[in-house]
C-alpha cells in the first residue's frame, strides 16, 4: 500500500496524517510548550497492521527501539525549561508469549531511555484504578476472586497507570503563572490552593474511592468514545487516558495560548482538552479513522470553548 500523508488545520490546530516520527520534523524548534500523550501499549492493542505503526510490536524491547527514534524528535521540538508527559501503565507478561507469569517494567524502560535521550525525570504521579475494571481491560488472573479462591499464590495488586515528567533543560523563558493569588499578585491564575494540594499528591485517585474526602478525582470512564472510529479489524475498547488527567496535565504545565504536542493523537483526546482549555496544539496520528475523528473532536473542543466564553465574557477558557 502506498503511504501518504496529509495534514488538517484549523483555528488553533494542525493535525498531521502519517508516521510521527516523519511529522514531528515538520514542527517547528522550541515552540511547544507541553508534550503530553500516551503511547502504545506492548501487546495491548492492535490499531492498525502498517510497519510503521509501533504499537504492532511484539515485546517491550521491539516497541522501545521504535518510541526511541522519537524522543530526539520531540526533544528538539521543546521550549528549553518545559514538560514532555507520558501516560503509561506497567505490563502484565504472560506464559504464553513471554514464558512466564509476572510484570515487565514498561515505566523503568521509558525513564531509562528519556533520559538517555537527554531529559531530566522530573516527577511522576500515581493513578489510582479500578482493579475489576483493569481485571476485564488487560484479562489478568492475578486479579480475578476466582485465582484467590482456587490458588492466591497467584494473586497480585492491581496495576496503577503513572504520569511520568521529563523536562527538557534550560530555563524556562516564559513563566506559566498557573496559581490564583492575591499574595503572589496573581489574579488570573487558573488552579486554586486547595486543587493544588490535592494534585501535588503522589497518587490521583479514582472517584469509586475518595479517602482524602475531596471532589473532582479521575473518573475512569471519563475518556472520548472510538465508536466512530471502529473498523472491522479494530480492537474494541476506549482510549486509556482520562479527560481530567490530560486536564490536570494541560493545566499545571502549559499557559493559555502554549502549544501542546500529542505525537500519538488517537481520536484527538489531547487536543481536545487542550483547545477546550485555550491552547494550541499540534497532533500526528498514523491511522486514517482515528485521524477523521480527531479532527471531529478537535472542532467540538474550539466550539465548546466557544460557548463557555459567550456565555462568560471575562472567561479566557483557562480557569476550572
Amino acid at each position: 500500500m502506498e503511504y501518504k500523508s496529509y495534514v488538517a488545520e484549523g483555528d488553533g490546530y494542525k493535525l498531521f496524517l502519517g508516521d510521527s516520527v516523519e511529522q514531528l520534523d515538520k514542527i517547528e524548534t522550541e515552540s511547544v510548550g507541553l508534550a503530553v500523550f500516551s503511547p502504545p501499549f506492548p501487546g495491548m492493542y492492535t490499531y492498525t497492521n502498517s510497519p510503521r505503526d509501533i504499537g504492532n510490536s511484539k515485546g517491550i524491547d521491539e516497541l522501545m527501539n521504535h518510541f526511541r527514534f522519537m524522543m530526539p524528535k520531540i526533544l528538539r521540538v521543546l521550549k528549553p525549561g518545559r514538560s514532555c508527559v507520558i501516560h503509561l501503565t506497567q505490563q502484565v507478561a504472560f506464559k504464553g508469549t513471554d514464558g512466564f507469569i509476572g510484570l515487565r517494567d514498561f515505566r523503568g524502560r521509558v525513564i531509562a531511555d528519556m533520559v538517555e535521550a537527554g531529559f531530566i525525570h522530573y516527577g511522576e504521579v500515581t493513578i489510582d484504578k479500578n482493579p475489576q475494571m483493569k481485571a476485564i481491560r488487560t484479562k489478568d488472573a492475578g486479579l480475578l476472586f476466582k485465582s484467590l479462591a482456587t490458588d492466591s499464590a497467584r494473586m497480585h495488586m492491581a496495576l496503577a497507570d503513572y504520569i511520568l515528567q521529563f523536562r527538557k533543560p534550560g530555563d524556562n523563558t516564559e513563566p506559566i503563572r498557573a496559581g490564583i493569588s492575591e499574595k503572589y499578585d496573581n489574579k488570573d491564575g487558573w488552579i486554586t490552593q486547595e486543587e493544588w494540594i490535592r494534585w501535588a499528591r503522589p497518587v490521583w485517585y479514582a472517584s469509586d474511592w475518595n479517602p482524602i474526602g475531596s471532589k473532582n478525582e479521575i473518573t475512569e470512564s471519563d475518556v472520548l468514545n472510538v465508536a466512530q472510529a471502529r473498523e472491522t479489524d479494530d480492537e474494541r475498547h476506549l482510549c486509556p487516558l482520562q479527560l481530567g488527567v490530560i486536564e490536570r496535565c494541560v493545566k499545571l504545565w502549559s499557559a493559555p495560548g502554549d502549544l501542546v504536542l500529542s505525537p500519538f493523537a488517537g481520536i484527538g483526546s489531547e487536543g481536545y482538552v487542550s483547545l477546550k482549555l485555550n491552547r494550541r496544539f499540534v497532533g500526528c496520528e498514523l491511522k486514517p479513522s482515528y485521524w477523521k475523528s480527531a479532527i471531529a473532536n478537535l472542532e467540538r473542543g474550539l466550539k465548546e470553548r466557544r460557548e463557555r466564553q459567550d456565555e462568560h465574557p471575562l472567561f479566557l477558557a483557562c480557569a476550572a
